[in-house]
């Protein structure tokens, strides 16, 4: 083989090496303590499909964010993302998007997001609660993720058949930690949801084990 030639073909499988090394996806998100998604379904109630339960106002889980530390639930979630405060209001602070995997100044443009969507807990039982109840499920940080607005946004009030992070790593923590909440609070998933959220872990686990992660999740 002529040396040109010899050349033109180790320039391409490097090409071909940096796209497939640049393509592979990161290190999953980790959560110390969250147990196993198989651990936690046999402790969560299904339901064929969400019914829809009329009578749904956000005001059904309280005024608002509920008073904490001298600020609010929603000052001390983006204080325990990594945000300074002064008075109550954010003055600096970087954290990493669960949803995006992007980088998100805590000082503009972010929400706080209901894992579990207040509407959605609302039509799976949480319509049957008393306001104490309700009030409480919606200041939980359990159940609360600091996002970018456009995440929460897109997010809205949907499950995992219909809506999963935009960051492929963050997928099986999602599912996790929304099974953690439906255990936790005794609401059934739709069977859909279960079956997306199940799909996703196994994939995770394939993933890691082909990447050669030993990641504790």
């Amino acid at each position: 083989m002529r040396p040109f030639l010899i050349y033109l073909l180790l320039l391409s499988l490097a090409t071909l090496l940096a796209a497939t090394v640049t393509s592979l996806p990161r290190p999953p998100l980790t959560e110390p303590g969250l147990p196993d998604l198989a651990a936690t379904l046999p402790h969560v109630g299904q339901v064929p499909q969400r019914p829809r339960v009329l009578g749904y106002e956000r005001t059904e889980f309280g005024p608002g964010w509920a008073a904490t530390e001298g600020c609010t639930v929603r000052e001390a979630m983006l204080l325990s993302a990594g945000a300074t405060l002064h008075d109550c209001r954010v003055t600096a602070g970087i954290a990493r998007d669960p949803f995006t995997g992007e980088e998100l100044d805590l000082r503009e443009g972010v929400e706080i997001d209901h894992l579990m969507p207040l509407s959605a807990a609302w039509d799976l039982g949480a319509h049957r609660w008393s306001a104490a109840q309700r009030q409480a499920f919606a200041n939980d940080p359990l159940n609360l993720v600091v996002t970018s607005r456009a995440a929460n946004q897109r997010k809205s009030d949907l499950l995992p058949a219909a809506w999963q992070p935009a960051d492929r790593r963050a997928r099986c923590w999602y599912a996790r930690r929304l099974a953690v909440v439906a255990a936790t609070y005794g609401l059934p998933l739709p069977a859909a949801d279960v079956a997306s959220m199940t799909r996703t872990c196994r994939m995770d686990v394939v993933t890691r084990h082909w990447l050669g992660w030993s990641v504790d999740l």
